[in-house]
C-alpha cells in the first residue's frame, strides 16, 4: 500500500501534509493522520491552522522542537507538490482514490469511499488470473 499526499482543498491540505511528513520523522505517521481526520471540520476553514496542528502534535507526544523545526524548514515540500501533481497526473480528481494492480499488472481504479465487498471482489477477480 502506498499512501500519497493529495492537497486539493488549499491550504490546510498542505499544511496538514506537512505535519503529517514531520511526524513521521518520528515514526508517527499514522498517529497524526489519524488525529487529523478525527478532528477535520471542514475544508479551508482554519482546521489546520499552525495552533490545531502543534496540538495535535503534542497529543500524540512528538518531540515538539524537532517537529517544529520540520515544519519551519517546509522539509517536505517538494514530496508534498510532486505528490499532489502525479495524483492529478493519474487522473484523481478527489478523496480517496486507490490503484489495485493484479498479477498481471492489469490496473482497476476505485474511486471514493466504497465499501469493503467492492475491494474483496476485485482482489478475488485479480487473485483468480494466479490460480
Amino acid at each position: 500500500m502506498i499512501f500519497n499526499d493529495f492537497t486539493i482543498i488549499g491550504p490546510d491540505s498542505i499544511n496538514a501534509a506537512h505535519g503529517t511528513h514531520c511526524a513521521n520523522d518520528q515514526g508517527k505517521f499514522w498517529e497524526y493522520h489519524d488525529i487529523l481526520y478525527n478532528n477535520w471540520t471542514g475544508e479551508n476553514n482554519g482546521w489546520a491552522s499552525s495552533e490545531n496542528l502543534l496540538k495535535f502534535a503534542k497529543e500524540i507526544e512528538l518531540n515538539i522542537d524537532h517537529w517544529s523545526n520540520c515544519m519551519i524548514e517546509a522539509k517536505y515540500s517538494k514530496i508534498i507538490t510532486d505528490s499532489s501533481k502525479n495524483a492529478r497526473d493519474l487522473g484523481i480528481t478527489g478523496t480517496p482514490a486507490f490503484f489495485v494492480v493484479g498479477p498481471d499488472d492489469n490496473i482497476v481504479k476505485i474511486s471514493g469511499a466504497q465499501p469493503f465487498e467492492n475491494f474483496k471482489k476485485i482482489f478475488e477477480e485479480e487473485l483468480q488470473k494466479i490460480s
